[in-house]
Parts: C-alpha cells; structure tokens; sequence
C-alpha cells in the first residue's frame, strides 16, 4: 500500500519525458493564419509590384522575419527591372501558407538576327529586279517616353495585422511595431479602408499630392 502512493508521482515523470521527446514543428505555434512570401529574386533590386501597386524591392523580402504578409493567397506579384524580362507569379498556384519565390529574372535578349534563304545550286547570278526600287520612307522621330510621376508614400498603421485596403483591393497587413511600408503612387485620390476585429473599421478617400514623398498614418482605436 505504501507503493501506492509514489505513483501519482512517477506517472508525471513519465509524462514529462514523453512530452521532451514530442517534436513540435515550429509552424504549428505559429498562430498566424495568414499568408507569409519570401522574395529570393536575382537580381535582389527588381522591383516588387503586389496587384499592380509597387511595394519596394525583392531585396527587402528575401529574409523570413521581413516576408511579405497576405491575408490569403489570392494575390498576384509582378517582378520588374529594366533590362529584364518582367515576371508576374500567382500566389494561388502555390498550396503552403509559407512561400519562398527563388528564381532569376531572364534579361532582354536583343532580337533574333534573320537567317538567309540559301540560293539554288549552280546560281552564279542573284536576279536583278527591272523596276527601280521603291525609295526607303523617312523614318519618324522616335517618341521620347516619359516615366509617370510617382509619390512615395510612407504609409503608417496600426495596429499590427490590420488588414488594409486600396480602391476596393486588398493590399496588405500592417507590420509589427508600427513600421511604415513604402509604396509609389500616381498622384490622386484614393480610398483607403483599414479593418482588424475588436476596432471600428476605418474608411476614407484621401488625396495622395504630386510631391516626391508624402506620409500618411492611419490608427484604429477601441
């Protein structure tokens, strides 16, 4: 009977040693539902556009703590550098909620030099054409392209996790501790729309100007 009481004790060690040898992947605590994108793209200083709104630079996504964070895989990237061939990546062809995009942007080959149509054999002469040419038209000056005017917005949110909204599309989450994300917009109005459970929901056209940077900070409050 005296044996009997040790034994409340010794199943508690045996359980403690069963949960050491459980592994536990570290997905698992993560309590994250979202969507988490690492950018490993050569060359790093591509420019990063998330449904057609630029967001920064491959670069400042390619470590895991800094991964692009989504709501949900229904977004598309677009990699872009001059130079390059542009690449656009549906994130609903991927199934896991950790992303790592790791491949190299083909450069702007120059166009396919034209192969010859050999002559039949024994020609020793190349027709000569009895009209005379037609004289080459003068060829028009080439249009000067002029890139957009873009505001560099510093756009501040919190708290953290919001969920934020452009014109009716998602853009993104606000990131931990008040950092400000980065984007480049024509200068215009805009709707704004910033959303989190337990906050009342924000909702508001703002004018982004033509200037070369404009900061633009919205808090959700209890």
């Amino acid at each position: 009977m005296k044996n009997l009481r040790f034994l409340p004790a010794i199943a508690i060690v045996t359980c403690l040693f069963a949960a050491c040898s459980i592994h536990v992947p570290w997905e698992a605590l993560d309590d994250y539902d979202g969507v988490r994108v690492t950018m490993r793209i050569t060359p790093d200083d591509a420019d990063v556009l998330l449904n057609g709104r630029f967001i920064g630079a491959a670069y400042e996504y390619a470590a895991p703590d800094l991964a692009l964070r989504l709501a949900s895989r229904e977004n598309e990237l677009v990699f872009r550098k001059k130079g390059f061939r542009e690449k656009a990546v549906d994130l609903r062809a991927y199934p896991s909620r950790r992303i790592t995009l790791k491949f190299e942007l083909a450069s702007e080959g120059s166009p396919a030099p034209a192969v010859p149509v050999a002559g039949k054999a024994g020609d020793e002469e190349a027709y000569q054409a009895q009209s005379e040419p037609l004289k080459p038209l003068p060829a028009e000056p080439a249009a000067v392209e002029t890139e957009p005017f873009l505001t560099q917005v510093a756009l501040k949110v919190t708290p953290e996790e919001a969920s934020v909204y452009i014109d009716g599309r998602f853009w993104a989450l606000a990131p931990a501790g008040g950092q400000a994300v980065f984007l480049r917009l024509p200068p215009g109005k805009y709707a704004f729309a910033v959303f989190k459970p337990g906050y009342p929901p924000f909702s508001k056209e703002i004018s982004v100007p033509q200037q070369e940077k404009f900061d633009l900070e919205i808090a959700l409050k209890k």
